[in-house]
């Protein structure tokens, strides 16, 4: 092997490690789970801002009965992020913010570039499709996050939540 070989090979090596650690941070957020698990233990509304006030929520899986709104504001969709969709109860409460892909395929939401809150398409589980005023159960699991500053609301008592594993299916 010349001299000229070795800092080639070295060169390589790094390149390979950084696109490993790129990807591990991509995906170190249960972001390749999305939608994969099964039906959280539905709850009513006002046990799901229950939980947010315990810490042990933290892991477990929960769903809610709503359906998805959106200001008709102008929105970034950011290719491979998920976008904070609105869900409110039968009565048009507000319930949560919850991150959803964009896209026409299981779990995900579809709107085209100029929208009314209308023009909402969610897709569930199974790929069928839900109107923006149509309840779904929205399934998914607490995760609190630790270094959020402050760490509770001191208003509500609640902690500061992501939900992770998010599934849609029909409400039958």
């Amino acid at each position: 092997m010349t001299h000229k070989e070795k800092p080639k090979k070295s060169y390589y090596a790094l390149i390979a490690i950084s696109v490993i650690a790129l990807l591990f941070n991509q995906f170190k957020d249960d972001v390749l789970f999305q939608g994969t698990d099964e039906i959280g233990t539905e709850i009513s509304i006002n046990k799901f801002h229950e939980l947010k006030k315990q810490k042990d929520s933290d892991g477990k899986r929960y769903s809610i009965i709503g359906h998805a709104t959106i200001s008709n504001s102008d929105i970034t969709r950011v290719i491979g992020r998920p976008l904070k969709i609105i869900f409110n109860d039968a009565d048009n409460n507000y319930i949560e913010r919850f991150e959803l892909y964009f896209g026409e395929g299981n779990n995900e939401f579809y709107l085209p570039n100029e929208f009314t809150p209308e023009d909402l398409v969610l897709f569930d589980n199974e790929g069928n499709k839900h109107t923006y005023n149509e309840n779904v159960r929205l399934s998914f699991t607490f995760k609190r996050i630790k270094n959020a500053i402050p760490e509770r609301n001191e208003e509500t008592g609640e902690y500061v939540w992501s939900y992770s594993q998010i599934r849609i299916d029909s409400v039958k």
